[in-house]
């Protein structure tokens, strides 16, 4: 049986976070990846899922979900999907510590609209803040850092400065780096001591309600 577009997309997200986790998604994980505010929303796509005969779910256990079939149509979109780890948030305003180190949740990334093919390594963090309005990034997006060794002056960043993260453009004048808001309001942040970069910003993800 034919599925609907967001059912295949629920479906792909399965194949794939079993491919990269070793497990399926919990009833909460798809809820984040999708933005479906209620479990039972999830539960209806899951149930359909199973009544055409895609999976195949166990009574108990959040996890317990097998996939049955997999068409030749959805095992290419599949190749199109990339699990993300999401976590906590970051501010885009003034620095605040950061110390989630368990991921909310994943969500499913498709380099066809994205444009590129996430790396290893690359996660999601949610925006507070509007330090970085003025470069198009607003409080309650998300953005997608890529890990880097060595960041280009001028690229939007998520650093650690003097302990404390937040997203700024880095900035380097005089041979000293410091980090740059683009939103006048807020300072330039130059570090005490220390100024370490989580990644750089690939993507920004905006959700419209």
């Amino acid at each position: 049986m034919e599925l609907t577009g967001r059912q295949r997309e629920i479906y792909e997200f399965i194949v794939q976070f079993r491919r990269e986790s070793g497990c399926s998604p919990s009833i909460p994980e798809i809820q984040r990846a999708f933005g479906i505010r209620s479990p039972n929303g999830v539960a209806g796509h899951l149930q359909a899922l199973e009544a055409k005969g895609y999976i195949r779910r166990a009574e108990r256990g959040s996890r317990q979900v097998d996939v049955v079939g997999e068409p030749r149509s959805a095992a290419i979109g599949t190749a199109r999907l990339h699990a993300v780890p999401v976590y906590g948030h970051i501010p885009a305003g003034p620095p605040t510590e950061y110390q989630s180190l368990n991921p909310d949740g994943m969500a499913a990334m498709d380099e066809t609209l994205l444009g590129f093919r996430p790396k290893e390594g690359c996660f999601l963090l949610k925006v507070r803040g509007d330090s970085m309005k003025d470069a198009g990034v607003l409080n309650g997006d998300m953005v997608l850092i890529e890990p880097t060794p060595s960041p280009r002056e001028g690229q939007m960043v998520a650093a650690l400065i003097d302990g404390e993260s937040t997203l700024k453009r880095l900035v380097r004048l005089k041979g000293r780096w410091f980090l740059k808001a683009e939103n006048p309001a807020y300072p330039e942040l130059y570090p005490r001591a220390d100024l370490v970069i989580q990644g750089v910003v690939r993507s920004v993800i905006r959700r419209l309600d």
